[in-house]
């Protein structure tokens, strides 16, 4: 007899309702797809061989069949998931969601976009179409009778001017001619003059983006970068521009290799700000002086930046104060004409020359004044005109940067054989082939006039020379230069010259249709009308560890059309040039060990004005987070019983420095508190207490000083760790102890750097016994690694000397490192020179309780 109870119950069948099986949604296999982009169709090659011989047609054909199912498979499995039209555009166009308006795919994607559209049945929903909230449609009907009100304005306007105009009219019979005679009621009036020292207005923008460009203005390639890359905030524009900030891609190791490695990288910057002078020579020199623009003497060098064939790079000062640092700026000099007439009437010294001076937009309202009250009292005076909106500038560097360069600007003129001369037109086209523009003469300059860039659009790839006669063509025009001798004024200092070609610029329809009309595979055929755009380019070198860079100046409108030659030029070595942000000129400034300005210039109104921006956003991205995720300044243990972080935790808390820590009164309040972290002495001082600082240039440093003198420095850390933005930079103690345990962390070769990195590895069981004592000798031996109780103790704040301004992992030492500033009269010994030992130092970053032994040298 069977157990039926022991046996699995089945479960009773629950009634089926055939409307709601045919109503369900039935299920789909997504990968479906995908495996059958992937499924390849193949053929037997049994039917090749027919009694035991081979058929050789068969077999081929079969083979052919398989070699093409491949290839349709391949391009099956590559875009069965990628099937989308707004999926295909280019990677840093792409946004996390999709497009459901055809107009903002590429127009070459439009036609799939549409048919996709219509598969799916997703509806185009645009502005017009959309149907109005009920808030829209009050304010749309607000609208129309306004426009209706407006309308009946203009048309009683329209009349009246009408019947003007027939009151001024005298008929033929009156005085005798067929016809009607309308008098004449306008005066003739003269061409405006342009107005001396004046600010600039940015030029009027298009209806559509006039509302955008109320608090700031936006850059030639705002619209390239609008659509690629991180723009500042519209409510916080930088310096009244729309600047971009960083790629929206992952950008900071592609941005090393193609400064350094392969390729280019390139940056908008227009917003530098552009100051002309206008006035003779001595006076211009004379203004120059007071300014801090050292006169170089009598030598070659000096001579040559006078006669306009090199540029000047350094400091501009206050004239009350030459320690005052206002910013670095580049001085260029038009060259002197060569009229003969000009030089009979007048003698030489009394030539009128212009002057050229391009400073950071953050010190221009303090150039422009300290240039204004130095020009009235100049004799003769000094006309100053402000060229802001009116001369653009692109910067390029990296090895492919000069190849890039020579694709997008083609000069107008060509080579003459009846001249033994070269002229600047001929040596820029036999740059062919120089990867590293530092071979250049220092601070060299070319000027000459290009093509329109589009007429050559798309760029096309300059094949690298390789006969051994253009490389040592190469070497003589680097070294000869013959550009010294035959160089021409440049036409961008004529507002007349910069005008014409901004104006005479055909439309891109026009420049469509010429291409049109071309013979295929070729670029259109220059014509005599077509407008020559003045270029000014030089290079220069920062420092010995950063790349050299090309500047070109050309006038505010014809920089969109380079740009995008430069864009997208197709570089020998594979790929394209790329831009790059604010950040990523920060970035190459950082890794070169070389102060970039405003950031780490803290004893400039600029530098000071920077930090006060910064040292907000940092604050309140501190006050953002809950209280378990931040940083407790007043919990921070920095060893030997010390808490609490010295000074403001999110900052470079310079007056700390400078005036010490402030006293706390006793008859403050006790039902008073202050935020959680935030102390009184962490508070910010008044402003009339906040000491004045001085940035003082590393030529400088060794001379009688100021007090509250800041330099820049550039930190190495010897061993791991990385400083970070507002770390504190401490000397080594004055106690023999402490100062001792601190330099016995210097390491002295590689392997024991890479032995305190890795650590000793941990000894086996059946290790023998002199393996065993070589590894315990090794253990005593080895550096003391941080957070060991051996470890020495962070020092006090009195030997704290300054901040870092900028720091992170330099890819191009392969260690931390940073760039900060020290306060001057807090290191007298190094100053002198005494010992190299007074150039190391501690460096600890904010909220954290462990210092790292760093060396410092001044940055140039």
């Amino acid at each position: 007899m069977n157990d039926s109870s022991k046996k699995r119950k089945v479960p009773a069948e629950k009634p089926t309702n055939r409307k709601d099986q045919l109503n369900k949604r039935p299920k789909v296999d997504h990968r479906a797809k995908q495996r059958d982009a992937r499924t390849l169709s193949t053929q037997v090659s049994s039917k090749a061989f027919k009694n035991g011989e081979l058929d050789v047609d068969k077999f081929v054909k079969a083979r052919e069949y398989e070699i093409r199912a491949l290839e349709e498979g391949m391009s099956r499995s590559k875009l069965s998931g990628n099937k989308r039209a707004f999926q295909q555009v280019p990677k840093d166009l792409r946004r996390r969601t999709a497009s459901h308006n055809v107009k903002r795919v590429p127009k070459r994607l439009r036609v799939k976009a549409k048919r996709e559209m219509l598969e799916d049945s997703t509806p185009t929903v645009t502005a017009r179409r959309r149907k109005p909230t009920r808030h829209m449609r009050l304010r749309l009907e607000t609208v129309k009778r306004l426009r209706a009100l407006n309308s009946t304005k203009k048309g009683k306007a329209a009349t009246k001017n009408s019947e003007s105009r027939d009151a001024t009219t005298v008929s033929g019979q009156e005085t005798g001619l067929s016809g009607n005679v309308e008098i004449a009621t306008k005066n003739t009036v003269r061409k405006p003059r342009l107005k001396k020292a004046s600010l600039a207005s940015p030029p009027v923008a298009k209806a559509k983006f006039r509302k955008r460009q109320v608090h700031k203005s936006w850059l030639p390639t705002h619209m390239f970068h609008t659509k690629r890359a991180h723009m500042s905030l519209p409510s916080q524009p930088l310096w009244r521009f729309a600047i971009p900030l960083s790629p929206t891609i992952k950008c900071y190791r592609p941005t090393h290799r193609s400064a350094n490695e392969r390729g280019a990288i390139a940056w908008d910057t227009s917003y530098f700000a552009t100051i002309g002078l206008q006035g003779q020579q001595r006076s211009i020199d004379g203004l120059l002086r007071a300014m801090g623009v050292l006169d170089m003497g009598d030598d070659c060098r000096s001579r040559r930046w006078h006669k306009g064939t090199r540029v000047w790079e350094g400091y501009l000062r206050e004239r009350e104060d030459q320690h005052k640092l206002i910013a670095p700026a580049t001085v260029i000099w038009a060259v002197e004409t060569s009229d003969p007439k000009q030089q009979k009437a007048r003698p030489t010294e009394e030539h009128t020359r212009k002057v050229l001076l391009r400073i950071h937009p953050s010190a221009f309202m303090q150039t422009w004044e300290e240039l204004l009250r130095l020009s009235k009292v100049a004799k003769p005076q000094v006309k100053v005109e402000d060229l802001r909106f009116e001369i653009g500038s692109i910067e390029i560097t990296g090895p492919g940067a000069t190849e890039t360069l020579l694709g997008a600007l083609w000069p107008t003129k060509t080579h003459d054989a009846s001249k033994a001369t070269r002229t600047a037109e001929d040596v820029w086209n036999s740059l062919n082939g120089l990867n590293n523009p530092s071979m250049l003469p220092q601070n060299a300059l070319l000027a000459f006039d290009i093509q329109d860039p589009r007429l050559h659009h798309p760029p096309r790839t300059i094949k690298p020379p390789t006969s051994s006669e253009h490389e040592l063509d190469l070497l003589n025009v680097l070294a000869e230069w013959p550009v010294d001798e035959t160089h021409e004024a440049a036409k961008i200092f004529d507002r007349q010259a910069r005008l014409k070609a901004s104006s005479s610029l055909p439309s891109q329809k026009a420049i469509n249709r010429r291409r049109t009309l071309a013979v295929p595979g070729q670029y259109p055929e220059s014509l005599v009308n077509d407008p020559s755009i003045p270029t000014l380019l030089y290079c220069v070198a920062d420092s010995a560890k950063s790349p050299a860079k090309w500047v070109v100046l050309l006038p505010w409108r014809c920089v969109l059309p380079v740009w995008y030659s430069i864009m997208y030029y197709p570089l020998s070595s594979g790929g394209q040039p790329r831009f790059g942000g604010l950040q990523q000129i920060r970035q190459l400034a950082f890794e070169a060990g070389r102060p970039w300005f405003p950031a780490d210039f803290p004893g400039t109104a600029a530098g000071m004005t920077w930090e006060s921006s910064e040292r907000k956003r940092r604050e309140d991205e501190w006050r953002r987070r809950p209280k378990s995720k931040r940083t407790n300044w007043d919990a921070v243990d920095l060893g030997e019983g010390r808490r609490g972080e010295i000074g403001i935790g999110w900052a470079c808390d310079w007056e700390r420095l400078v005036l010490g820590a402030p006293t706390i009164r006793s008859d403050s309040n006790p039902g008073d508190t202050s935020p959680e972290g935030a102390t009184a002495a962490d508070q910010p001082r008044e402003s009339s207490t906040s000491p004045k600082f001085i940035q003082v240039p590393r030529d400088d440093v060794k001379g009688p000083l100021p007090l509250n003198a800041l330099a820049a420095v550039s930190i190495i850390l010897t061993n791991r760790g990385v400083p970070e933005t507002c770390a504190r930079i401490y000397r080594l103690p004055t106690s023999p102890f402490h100062r001792k345990q601190w330099l016995s962390l210097r390491t002295s070769g590689g392997k024991q750097q890479n032995r305190a990195r890795i650590g000793i590895p941990r000894i086996a069981d059946d290790t023998p016994p002199h393996i065993a004592q070589q590894r315990l000798a090794q253990s005593l031996l080895a550096p003391i690694r941080p957070g060991q109780c051996d470890y020495p103790t962070c020092p006090g704040e009195e030997d704290l000397i300054g901040f870092v301004t900028s720091g992170n992992f330099n890819l191009g030492e392969g260690k931390g490192t940073g760039v900060g500033n020290i306060l001057l009269s807090k290191i007298p010994r190094a100053l002198k020179g005494e010992a190299e030992i007074d150039r190391w130092c501690v460096v600890r970053n904010a909220g954290e309780s462990i210092g790292r032994l760093a060396q410092w040298t001044f940055a140039s």
